[in-house]
């Protein structure tokens, strides 16, 4: 187990590496405000890719265990089916919204990106259309313990986008230019993973997928218990991520939007990072519950490992935050480092629950985090209510860090009695201390 963490977390840590130094040159080249349109516009595009949530993780988790072959199949093809339909969605209301002028309420200084919104919509677009086969083919692989080369071929993906960045930055300022390059990348990962399934597990191929039967009943015994409660917990939490961001988009600047995008958008990379090995070896772990040996202390080796991880990082990031600033050329005041330690914090207490969903990923159903999920909805609703208007990019950062704690702690009291995350509660509640004095600053800024 610790071989192939190691081997995951070195593979995606040269990725992630690769994607911040993308992110710099990117940002430094071109227009803040077209950065910002973009964001917006994932934003929007998050809703419908929250919904596929737990869909992914269907495959991944009923691939690998007993169950006829004719049942995986009909699994991967109701998931296709059901994201592409979701996509279709997204199309249909976007061009709706769009002939009702809804971009030009929700977009503060509209008339400055209004002659390219089209092209950005469609690039959002055709990238959700591609994410989609790539996601499926990343978890079909994954759930046949393939985690190493889709680790590889997402690297090599990524050193081409580097190079690619690398040289427009010397010839152009247009984002579009930067987004129709990944775009074209994409579609290449997607045929070397193709490739991949077509030649290894044929069983799994896209024409041997879409042969298979459409059946409502698979969706009840397998996908639905099992996906829809991850869906709505992460459509949830859409409040969380996205609804801040959309809000700041119409009260202030489109700027601000894109310095509090950046600042949150590198601390999401590190979290990615640091748990980029829970999706991959679901498999594995599953394997590692059903024949208990081991598995509660596997358990705690991975909640420790990657608290300490997570926390040694923070330090060292906070002793070099004037450099961050620095590379993305943002004003080093006091509101952004503010938010940068907020984040930071918000960053360590997400790796504490990534250990807990792990261990409730692992059920047949995943009720008890849909349930994680309305608790923290209800406190992130009433906190965008009070304090985000007033204390704008600031209080989308509190947010953030507010609602990951009380989903900790919840998660924290749902688990306990499964007798293996013994007296992390203690860890959990150091952290009302940095909690109490962002608050204090933030209240008298």
């Amino acid at each position: 187990m610790i071989k192939s963490i190691t081997f995951l977390l070195g593979n995606n840590a040269a990725s992630y590496l690769i994607l911040f130094l993308i992110s710099i040159i990117i940002f430094r080249s071109v227009d803040k405000s077209f950065y910002g349109l973009y964001v917006v516009m994932l934003s929007l595009f998050a809703v419908i890719e929250l919904l596929m949530t737990g869909f992914n993780d269907v495959i991944v988790r009923f691939l690998k265990d007993k169950i006829p072959l004719s049942d995986k199949q009909s699994i991967v093809f109701f998931v296709l089916f059901y994201k592409y339909f979701l996509i279709l969605l997204f199309i249909l209301l976007s061009y709706i919204t769009r002939q009702y002028g809804f971009f030009e309420y929700l977009i503060g200084n509209y008339n400055e990106v209004s002659a390219l919104l089209n092209s950005f919509l469609m690039v959002v677009i055709i990238n959700g259309i591609f994410s989609t086969l790539i996601s499926v083919n990343n978890c079909i692989l994954n759930s046949q313990l393939e985690y190493k080369y889709t680790a590889n071929v997402g690297l090599i993906r990524n050193l081409l986008y580097l190079l690619v960045v690398t040289t427009l930055s010397f010839y152009t300022n247009e984002y579009l230019y930067y987004l129709y390059s990944s775009i074209l990348l994409s579609f290449g990962l997607l045929l070397c993973l193709s490739i991949k399934i077509f030649n290894d597990f044929n069983e799994f191929s896209i024409l041997n997928i879409i042969k298979s039967k459409f059946s409502i009943d698979i969706g009840k015994k397998y996908i639905f218990p099992y996906a829809a409660p991850l869906s709505i917990s992460s459509l949830l939490t859409y409040v969380k991520n996205y609804l801040p961001t959309i809000i700041l988009g119409k009260e202030f600047s489109l700027i601000d939007v894109a310095v509090f995008s950046i600042i949150k958008t590198f601390y999401k990379s590190l979290h990615s990072l640091s748990s980029s090995f829970v999706d991959p070896m679901m498999s594995k772990f599953l394997e590692y519950k059903i024949s208990s040996d081991g598995f509660a202390k596997k358990m705690m080796t991975i909640f420790y490992g990657t608290f300490f991880l997570r926390l040694v990082l923070l330090i060292v990031l906070t002793l070099i935050s004037q450099y961050f600033f620095i590379l993305y050329k943002l004003e080093s005041n006091e509101i952004n480092r503010l938010i940068f330690n907020i984040l930071g914090i918000e960053f360590v207490l997400a790796g504490v629950m990534i250990s807990y969903g792990l261990v409730l990923k692992l059920d047949k159903n995943t009720n008890k985090l849909f349930f994680i999920g309305l608790i923290r909805f209800s406190i992130e609703l009433l906190l965008i209510y009070l304090i985000l208007i007033d204390y704008g990019i600031l209080a989308a950062a509190l947010i953030l860090l507010l609602a990951r704690y009380v989903e900790t702690v919840t998660g924290y009291f749902i688990i306990r009695s499964r007798n293996i995350f013994n007296y992390t509660g203690l860890v959990i509640a150091i952290f009302i201390i940095p909690i109490g004095l962002f608050l204090y600053k933030i209240f008298s800024v």
